[in-house]
């Protein structure tokens, strides 16, 4: 009785550090941000992804990296820019910390 507790507790001990260990893994860079919003950008001229802006337009296609940007950086998540200069539009992707697209809109209001 006393090796099974002795084997559930270490068990235990060895799953606590390796949760402890990958803590930080889900937290992504600014960089990371502007990637995710310029697939994202590609993804939604196929298809509407349930977004404010729903699906965008062909014009999209062709949006370089440079077009995107870190508009600002909050508590929690990202807010990306993309500017499309073939129609004048923008787009500002809500991104959470751990890079999951949370909203699209055409204005900065997160």
């Amino acid at each position: 009785m006393n090796k099974l507790i002795s084997i559930v507790a270490l068990c235990g001990a060895l799953l606590t550090a390796n949760v402890q260990a990958h803590s930080d893994h889900g937290a992504i860079s600014g960089q990371k941000a502007v990637s995710i919003a310029a697939t994202h950008i590609q993804k939604m001229t196929f298809k509407d992804a349930g977004f404010d802006v729903g699906k965008l337009d062909e014009s999209w296609k062709n949006i370089d990296k440079s077009q995107l940007s870190i508009a600002s950086v909050e508590d929690n998540f990202y807010v990306v820019s993309a500017s499309n200069s073939n129609n004048q539009g923008k787009l500002y992707f809500q991104i959470a910390k751990n890079g999951r697209v949370m909203a699209v809109k055409d204005k900065n209001d997160f």
